[in-house]
């Protein structure tokens, strides 16, 4: 992999990027900036100065699929989404745990904190095995997402969960692994954190599944 390394490292930096202006435009639950940038490109130029709106959060999120290297299953949840009205199936996605980090928490105590906010699931910052930092959709949106799988205990789970204060209701149900891994593959789970997180506990299962049992033995 050494003879790569020249081959993919960034070639720009944020320093090659002048921020001329940046400007609210919206804000509730979310929030909408505006920038007006200008940038290097890879010819040796300068972009024109650009308007890019872009979706803001609050801060960033972390996603984490539930694993039973026992029984070799995974907890999954469904749950309505807005931003999946035009979905040909259902705005109900099947989905992993996640959530926002709140302030002055760090990226394992929130997703220690969500799994069990949303799935009563309680595990050990410890039990998280970190997969990588993800940008779902950066052309357009702030969000940095955190993926880990978390080893678990899958015998006794809820049927629903969720904080009845931010009108949550989150259907959860658990399932073989290698089932799972064939719904990513046929499309019924098309969330993104739901589809990398398995995938990559789908290609380095054996290390991922023998390394949960060692912290049980």
């Amino acid at each position: 992999m050494d003879r790569y390394e020249e081959l993919i490292a960034p070639r720009f930096t944020i320093r090659d990027v002048v921020i001329h202006e940046k400007n609210r435009l919206f804000e509730k639950h979310f929030a909408v900036d505006l920038y007006r940038v200008s940038y290097k490109k890879f010819n040796g130029n300068t972009t024109r100065i650009l308007d890019r709106e872009i979706f803001e959060r609050s801060t960033d999120a972390v996603a984490i699929l539930p694993f039973d290297p026992v029984s070799e299953e995974v907890v999954l949840i469904e749950q309505f989404r807005p931003g999946a009205l035009k979905d040909p199936v259902s705005p109900w996605l099947v989905e992993v745990v996640a959530g926002m980090i709140d302030v002055d928490e760090s990226e394992l105590e929130a997703a220690v904190r969500e799994l069990q906010e949303e799935s009563g699931i309680v595990i050990k910052p410890e039990d998280l095995h970190y997969i990588n930092a993800v940008y779902p959709s950066p052309g357009g949106c702030s969000e940095r997402v955190s993926l880990y799988i978390g080893k678990i205990r899958a015998d006794h789970i809820l049927s629903h969960g969720g904080l009845e204060a931010e009108e949550e209701d989150i259907r959860i149900f658990k399932m073989p692994a290698k089932v799972a891994f064939e719904y990513c593959r046929n499309g019924r789970i098309c969330n993104a954190a739901a589809l990398m997180t398995l995938q990559h506990l789908q290609i380095y299962y054996d290390e991922i599944r023998n390394s949960f049992l060692k912290q049980n033995s």
